[in-house]
């Protein structure tokens, strides 16, 4: 898992904004689905173009169909890898067979 802390946060300069990567393109279809059933806080989805967005734990996450997620207000690779494992558990079935 492929996990980068890049810009920090505008409203919170102290966290950072966490790209990271399934490996794996997302159906977003599908993501979009699991997520409305799970009751994803503050969700919104498109499939046209190719992203999600939902709050989890007080944090932003978008997932990108190209299987990029990123993650707002982290202050650590140890929290976006914690965060990362809850969201892969979270749509695993939405994760496409074929790398991206």
């Amino acid at each position: 898992m492929d996990i980068r802390l890049s810009r920090p946060c505008v409203d919170d300069p102290t966290r950072y904004i966490a790209e990271c990567h399934f490996g794996k393109r997302v159906l977003i279809e599908k993501l979009c689905e699991l997520l409305r059933s799970t009751g994803a806080k503050g969700l919104r989805c498109s499939v046209k173009l190719g992203v999600a967005r939902f709050e989890l734990e007080e944090r932003s996450v978008m997932i990108y169909s190209s299987g990029r997620v990123d993650i707002r207000k982290i202050r650590n690779t140890d929290e976006a890898k914690a965060m990362m494992g809850k969201i892969t558990d979270m749509v695993k079935e939405a994760l496409s067979d074929i790398s991206s």
